[in-house]
């Protein structure tokens, strides 16, 4: 299906989508952080749970630029990094709606692209 960048600092949110994403026959790359080395830019869509990023806003939104489209995992739909994702998943309740996300979100770079 497609190569899915996944970027969650926490180790069984990160067990659990990187579970839930390859159930739904994509291929997965997982990062705890975006300090790891340089990623390679290679992905149909990358998932980015807020606090990967934490205060580093700016990292975030180059980031987005990046790897868009870029799911963005997040608490509340306000968060800063909003505008610059292609859309933004509220957790917990992410299983469907992830799934849906990232549909969209590979629908759109095939248009794109």
């Amino acid at each position: 299906m497609a190569n899915i960048l996944l970027v969650v600092p926490d180790s069984d949110l990160g067990k659990s989508l990187d579970f839930a994403l390859r159930a739904d026959g994509h291929a997965v790359t997982w990062r705890s952080s975006l300090d790891e080395n340089p990623i390679p830019i290679h992905f149909d869509c990358a998932i980015l749970d807020h606090h990967a990023v934490g205060h580093n806003l700016k990292q975030g939104d180059v980031f987005c630029r990046a790897f868009w489209p870029v799911i963005l995992l997040a608490n509340s739909e306000g968060h800063p990094l909003s505008k610059a994702a292609f859309c933004t998943v509220l957790k917990p309740l992410l299983g469907p709606v992830l799934s849906a996300a990232v549909n969209d979100a590979l629908a759109v770079r095939r248009v794109t692209t």
